[in-house]
Formats: C-alpha cells, sequence, structure tokens
C-alpha cells in the first residue's frame, strides 16, 4: 500500500483532517465486531458478514473496503474479505474496546467541545460540557458508559502489561497494591511473575463493585478513594495512567500517600505517557489533549515527573521507555 503523497498543502491538509474518516472506519469495524467474526470464521463473503453483524449489506460494504484501504482487511477473492496481521489489533481481545470507545458518541462530543472551553471562563472540561458531570461522577452515575470506559482502558492496559513483564525485580515482594487499578489487569500480570504473592485491587466504589467477581482468591478489592489514602503495607505501589489525570497537588497527594502507606523497603512504580521536548505528534502529545478533555488532566515531561517523585519524599531508582511513549519510573 503505497504512502500518501500529496501533490500541495491543500492536499495535505484535506488528508490530514480525514483523520476523523479512518479513526472512524477503525473504530465502527471493532464496535461492530466485524474482526472477532473475521478472526473466527475467516474468510468470509459480505453478504454473511452482513448477516452476523446485523448490518446493512451496502453500508458494511462501504466500510469494509475503507479498512481494505487501511490495511485492516484483505479482499480475496472479490467479494470476500479476511483480516489481515494488522486487522488483528482491532479484536476485542486485542485493542478492539479501545479502538470503538475513541470512536464513542460521548468521545467526540466531548471534543467538540475543546474549543469553546479554550476560551470562555467557564471551569469545566469539555465532557463536564458535553455530560453536565466530571468523568468520574459521569461513569460512578452511568454504569453503560462505565463499562465501555473500563472496557477500553483494559485494552490499553493489557497492550502494556506485557511490556513490564519481566522488567520489575520482584524478589521478596510479598503484596502488591495496584492503585486505580481499574479491572486489575496490569496487577495480574506482575503477580503472575511473583510465585506466592497477594494483590490488592484499589479503586473507587463502582469500579470495585464491576471488578470484584472476577479477580483471583489471592487478589482483595478494597474501593476507596487514592486522594484520602491507599491500603497500608505494601510492598509494591502500583500507579499506571493515574497521575496524568490529576493536577500537580493532586498527583503529589496520590504519591505520598503511597510513600506513607508502603511497608519498609516498599516501592512506588509510577507509569505514564511522557512528553518529548521536541514538537513530535507521538501518541504522548495526543493523549495530552485527551486527559485536557477529559479530565482537566495533563501528561508531562520527565523533568516533571521526576519533580513530583523527589517532592513526594521518594527516590527514584530508574526510569525506561514501555512502549507507545509510556515510560516506567520505579521509586523507593
Amino acid at each position: 500500500m503505497a504512502a500518501f503523497e500529496p501533490a500541495d498543502e491543500a492536499d495535505w491538509l484535506l488528508y490530514e483532517l480525514g483523520g476523523k474518516h479512518r479513526a472512524q472506519v477503525l473504530s465502527t469495524l471493532a464496535a461492530l465486531g466485524v474482526p472477532d467474526l473475521l478472526h473466527e470464521r475467516g474468510p468470509c463473503a459480505l453478504p454473511d458478514l452482513a448477516s452476523l453483524s446485523g448490518c446493512d449489506d451496502d453500508d458494511l460494504e462501504s466500510l469494509v473496503r475503507a479498512a481494505v484501504g487501511l490495511g485492516c482487511v484483505r479482499e480475496g477473492p472479490p467479494g470476500t474479505f479476511s483480516l489481515t496481521a494488522r486487522g488483528e489489533q482491532l479484536r476485542s481481545d486485542r485493542l478492539g474496546d479501545f479502538a470503538a470507545f475513541l470512536g464513542s458518541r460521548s468521545q467526540w462530543d466531548a471534543w467538540s467541545r475543546l474549543r469553546e472551553s479554550m476560551r470562555d471562563q467557564e471551569q469545566a472540561t469539555p465532557l463536564q460540557r458535553a455530560v453536565g458531570a466530571s468523568l468520574y461522577e459521569h461513569l460512578a452515575a452511568d454504569p453503560a458508559a462505565s463499562a465501555e470506559y473500563d472496557a477500553a482502558i483494559d485494552a490499553f492496559t493489557r497492550h502494556e502489561a506485557s511490556r513490564v513483564r519481566g522488567r520489575l525485580d520482584l524478589d521478596g515482594v510479598e503484596l502488591v497494591v495496584d492503585v486505580g487499578g481499574g479491572r486489575g489487569t496490569l496487577l495480574r500480570e506482575v503477580l503472575n511473575q511473583s510465585a506466592g504473592a497477594r494483590g490488592v485491587l484499589f479503586d473507587l466504589p463502582h469500579v470495585i463493585e464491576a471488578a470484584r467477581e472476577s479477580l483471583p482468591e489471592h487478589v482483595e478489592a478494597v474501593a476507596g478513594d487514592f486522594l484520602r489514602a491507599v491500603p497500608p503495607n505494601g510492598d509494591l505501589y502500583l500507579v499506571k495512567h493515574v497521575l496524568h489525570n490529576w493536577s500537580d497537588d493532586d498527583a503529589l497527594r496520590i504519591l505520598r500517600n503511597c510513600r506513607d502507606a508502603r511497608g519498609a523497603g516498599g516501592r512506588v512504580v509510577v507509569i505514564d505517557a511522557v512528553l518529548a521536548p521536541d514538537n513530535r505528534p507521538d501518541l504522548a502529545r495526543m493523549l495530552d489533549l485527551e486527559m485536557r478533555v477529559l479530565c482537566g488532566g495533563r501528561e508531562r515531561r520527565k523533568p516533571a515527573l521526576r519533580r513530583l517523585i523527589r517532592a513526594a519524599g521518594l527516590e527514584l531508582e530508574f526510569a525506561e521507555e514501555l512502549a507507545s511513549s509510556s515510560w516506567m519510573f520505579v521509586c523507593r
């Protein structure tokens, strides 16, 4: 598939604005379950795919052919479609739920309000303007929205958790506390590497209630507010993509709570996207805007994260890149 070569600057602009269409092709494909169907059944004729997915034949053909152009689906023989290696990432057990969420109504409605939130004096995030509540208030009040959000974060976490494997020294670790850990995906990955260790999944009440039944016996589900306190006596505290939701003052409070709660010799592991010192349009740069839209948060550069860690009374042991602009900071 040849790379796009714009004839002039107007062509470049039109192509970049078409990112809206490309994103919705991928998101809608995932939301309709088409990648799962093609993975399970193999090559599938369009009428069969439309029947299985409950879609109109003509509409689905337009969507699938656009996905062929993006390299997610291949056609052959004519009218029969199968999944490519790229398209496999849109399955529900990969990044499919994340893709579906990014194209959802709640996301696009909130993003459409970014322009007004940057100009007026009203202290409300774009998401608050769209749904009438803060992110966490909205998720607590709307079980469907919470399930969609949790599934998206879980999909992204699965992608990152595999990169954590083998990078943490877990010798002597008996209790791992996952702070704001959602469904506990990262916690499970870490516990799988540490025989005999127990875990605590700590998050807001509505999150814990949804996650509790799926947790293994050696993981305790605890509800609470990490701005107030976190469960005590952990040997390892996981703080994954939490700090970027909060102001510096609140991020500092979370880190200090982890510092105060840890057992002797306990460590705090921070995982967050890190802004590059230049202006490259990488995932961290886009997530910085995403945080501002959803909750008024922000991504940070490495010096800013190091300053927060020091101010919390923690010592940075080492930092290394995981994937997609995300870094892991191990602190003691």
